[in-house]
């Protein structure tokens, strides 16, 4: 499944929702600091494009009068209420002019104490793009923000919380245009046919880099989260059953079909309690049939809001001789929402201490309206809230004299002394709340967490092996482990006083060697409370059969020093091993017991799961999710004997028998994609190990239908939310031939001597029953496959048309057998049986015409069992 991202900068410490009950135990007692360090900080920056169409509109929307007035009449001339700063990139004088005038629009309808910068780019784009925009970067849990689980442009985040977030100067706003466009430069917005607005694209371009915006996309028939959390934007899109998409992810879950369903059917809306004070009204937006990432979701219908609508800036094309210069009532209601008009609540969370004394709240309350007399209030209980008990009492944070902004509340150390789960509120006058921290995606109150009094906690080690071995060429070995501690601040103070690995080389104990903090792991993304350092040995120390044992030990910097150590009793274990003699050709029943000495692995043996008659390879049944510091894992099967490739490429080939039960990746996705998750690859090393590279892609269950239907059979839910995992046993009449050539993708040439792995990788979510390989042969001629129990032919099933526009297909099949009847089974994508028909046969054909008018357009499976034959077939319904 998707690694959750988030950005590392401006994180609340000890934030928890209301709902959740916490227990005391040796871990994060934050369940969002334990998410935040769970997932990588750098998160994809979205993007969307406007698009041109060749018709006429003929349309002009002025700008706001107010703006209109104060251009006319210098004396009815208002400061700007903020500042923009323009950098442009190969702009011509008039575009540049264009531009502006859009700039000095925005200026005066939104609010910021914090400049805004624009990068923007006169480029050449694809035909038919007017321009492309976004935020220049995000935040995620930055001060005073309402979406405690949101992700926020960077010139709202820095607005709500009225300070620079990023390095000043830095742009805030991506935008790009079109060069090779028709434009009309003019100001008036009299644009003539066959020319396009420039001053309109331009305060398009803008609103999407001022929040407009979000992470809803679609890969296959699967809706997403494209960073695996939503946009502050993405919080207020509902269907036209008043169901908020984001709050109900019981029903629209990340990566299910049913997200994909209410992305892709017209009944999408943006509501908010502003946009309904003031307009009554939900804005209609642009979602299609067919998904389109830089369109769908971020516009507004044009169907609704055509052109010459007040409303319609926002639609996701721009026809020709249409002009419009404001943004509408829809959307600037809907900027109030975003935050854009809010009551900021400002607060560095408090560090715990072993000290007793009294603790001083401090808080910033900043409202673009008008604040509700003594409604500042500091909200805590002494213990974890339950379900059934989430009371808190409340004390008014009184205003510092001399101050129209700063709040303090002094809580005496007796009360103090302990655990406090809190937040702090404000009101101001149209009756809405804020809060500080703000709230879950459910819409719970999340809460600040602080401890006073002695520390009795040991920090919490996230570390797994790799491997348990290395091949004698290793010169070092990378250790990272997460290591927090409970009283920590995510991102400001780690809490932790020492770190290292304490490490024996056949039993003699070496210097301990030192764990640094790090940002950046070896993948280049950012993480917190992540530990580094690397094991290093003299070059030709190592040899076959020695035995590397280590440990990680933490300490936190509390007066008791508690401890940590990982693993828990014991040391994990490394066996240094050595490629044998290289050899020509391998092959493999595995029915001798002996076969084991073939090979070196990391959680894979040589065995006979139930329900399979020989020994094979296998991997762990079921295989674990990943849980390295990266929340990944890869078990692997080495032969030890390199291979030598031969000359002639038709003998440079592996062959095996495989069952391959492993999460499926989504439709359409691809190894090396994101969004191809689970997998197992064979690859090879000509380094003696140091090194390795894949004789072909890496693939999964989607490899076959009747793997893809076992794997989604049996879904049973995980301990993580949304996850599902696959109880399918795996099984012989599953057993797949594969073949691949040792030479095909130009890694491995002849005469190379090269090492042969398997292995299997697994992401943080979802796992199944793993992999089986049998019947192993490298280089050596094939012999005719007979698969253990499968019939040598099956016959043959086809489906037409493929993909089927209307509802109505035709169902053939060649059986080898005559039988009286089959079952026909129609199945989803997930494995959930939608249909399902008894046919009369009398014969060896099949010959059916089947109406599916009335299943959704997707990915589906037919399923044909005659007699001892199963028959599997992928079809697609597309209108």
């Amino acid at each position: 499944m998707h690694i959750w991202q988030v950005s590392a900068r401006g994180f609340v410490a000890g934030l928890v929702l209301i709902s959740t009950a916490v227990t005391a135990q040796k871990t994060p007692s934050s369940a969002y600091e334990q998410f935040v360090r769970k997932v990588r900080a750098d998160l994809p920056v979205p993007k969307t494009i406007c698009y041109s169409n060749d018709r006429n509109a003929f349309t002009n929307i002025a700008p706001p009068q107010a703006f209109l007035q104060a251009r006319r009449n210098p004396n009815l001339r208002t400061a700007a209420t903020a500042t923009f700063t323009v950098t442009y990139t190969n702009f011509t004088p008039e575009a540049q002019a264009a531009f502006q005038y859009a700039v000095d629009i925005w200026a005066n309808l939104i609010s910021s104490p914090v400049p805004i910068n624009i990068l923007a780019s006169w480029t050449t784009q694809d035909r038919g793009v007017l321009g492309s925009a976004g935020p220049a970067e995000i935040r995620f849990g930055s001060d005073g923000a309402q979406k405690g689980h949101g992700i926020y442009p960077i010139a709202l985040a820095e607005k709500i919380a009225r300070r620079e977030l990023n390095v000043p100067g830095q742009p805030d706003i991506r935008a790009d245009f079109n060069r090779n466009n028709n434009w009309y430069y003019g100001l008036d917005g009299k644009t003539p046919a066959g020319q396009y607005d420039l001053v309109s694209v331009v305060l398009h371009e803008i609103a999407h880099g001022l929040g407009f915006i979000g992470y809803f996309n679609t890969s296959g028939t699967v809706g997403q989260y494209a960073a695996g959390l939503p946009s502050v934007y993405d919080h207020f899109v509902e269907n036209g059953q008043n169901q908020n998409l984001v709050s109900s992810t019981s029903l629209f879950a990340d990566g299910s079909s049913e997200l994909y369903q209410q992305l892709t059917r017209n009944n999408l809306f943006l509501n908010g309690p502003i946009l309904q004070q003031k307009t009554a009204q939900k804005i209609k937006l642009y979602a299609p049939a067919t998904f389109d990432r830089g369109s769908s979701v971020y516009h507004v219908d044009e169907g609704t809001y055509p052109p010459g609508n007040p409303n319609s800036l926002m639609s996701p094309q721009f026809g020709s001789a249409e002009a419009i210069h404001s943004p509408g009532p829809l959307v600037m209601n809907f900027f109030a929402d975003m935050e854009w008009k809010t009551t900021s609540v400002l607060y560095d969370a408090l560090a715990s201490s072993e000290e007793t004394k009294d603790v001083v709240f401090n808080a910033r309350v900043i409202s673009d309206t008008t604040l509700v007399p003594g409604s500042v209030k500091l909200l805590y209980r002494k213990t974890a809230p339950t379900a059934t008990d989430n009371r808190f009492t409340e004390i008014p944070l009184p205003l510092v004299a001399r101050s129209t902004t700063a709040y303090s509340y002094t809580m005496a150390a007796a009360t103090a002394q302990g655990d406090l789960w809190y937040y702090i509120q404000a009101q101001d006058a149209s009756g809405r709340t804020f809060t500080n921290p703000g709230k879950s995606m459910a819409g719970a109150q999340l809460l600040h967490r602080v401890q006073f009094g002695p520390d009795r906690t040991p920090p919490t080690i996230v570390f797994s092996p790799d491997n348990s071995f290395i091949f004698a060429v290793t010169d070092s070995i990378p250790v990272y482990a997460r290591i927090s501690d409970d009283r920590s601040i995510a991102g400001v103070r780690s809490n932790i006083d020492t770190a290292y690995v304490d490490y024996q080389i056949n039993g003699v104990a070496q210097p301990g060697l030192p764990l640094r903090l790090t940002r950046r792991g070896p993948d280049g993304a950012t993480y917190d409370s992540l530990y580094h350092n690397r094991i290093v040995f003299p070059a030709n120390v190592l040899k076959a059969g020695d035995k590397i044992s280590y440990r990680i030990v933490a300490r936190d910097s509390s007066n008791a020093k508690n401890q940590a150590v990982s693993p828990a009793t014991g040391f994990y274990d490394l066996t240094v091993v050595a490629p044998k003699a290289p050899i020509e050709r391998y092959t493999n029943t595995f029915a001798d017991a002996t076969s084991a000495n073939d090979f070196v692995g990391y959680r894979f043996s040589i065995g006979t799961p139930t329900g399979f008659s020989s020994p094979a390879i296998q991997s762990e049944h079921p295989y674990q999710n990943g849980n390295n510091f990266k929340y990944e894992s890869n078990a692997q099967y080495v032969l030890l004997s390199p291979i030598t490739i031969k000359a002639n490429p038709d003998s440079a080939k592996i062959r095996f028998d495989e069952v391959v039960l492993v999460e499926p990746g989504d439709v359409q996705s691809k190894y090396g994609d994101n969004n191809f998750f689970d997998y197992v690859v064979v690859e090879g090393s000509k380094d003696n190990g140091r090194t390795w590279q894949p004789f072909a892609d890496g693939y999964d269950s989607n490899s076959y239908p009747d793997w893809l239907v076992a794997y989604n059979t049996n879904l049973v839910a995980g301990t993580a939310a949304g996850e599902k995992n696959s109880t399918t046993v795996g099984l012989p009449n599953l057993a797949k031939r594969r073949e691949l050539s040792l030479v095909s993708n130009g890694n491995f040439k002849p005469d190379d001597n090269v090492l042969v792995r398997f292995r299997l990788f697994s992401d943080q979510l979802a796992h199944g029953w793993g992999w089986s390989i049998d019947n192993l042969q490298i280089q050596v001629p094939p012999p005719p496959p007979v698969l253990g129990n499968e019939p040598i032919a099956a016959g043959t099933l086809s489906v037409y048309p493929n993909p089927a526009t209307s509802g109505l297909v035709r169902v053939e099949a060649d059986l080898v057998k005559s039988v009286a009847e089959a079952e026909l089974a129609i199945s989803g994508p997930t494995g959930q049986r939608l249909r399902y028909v008894t046919l009369k046969v009398g014969g060896r054909k099949v010959n059916e015409q089947l109406d599916l008018s009335q299943l959704p357009t997707g990915l589906y499976f037919l399923q044909l069992k005659a007699g001892e034959t199963t028959l599997t077939q992928k079809i697609v319904i597309a209108r």
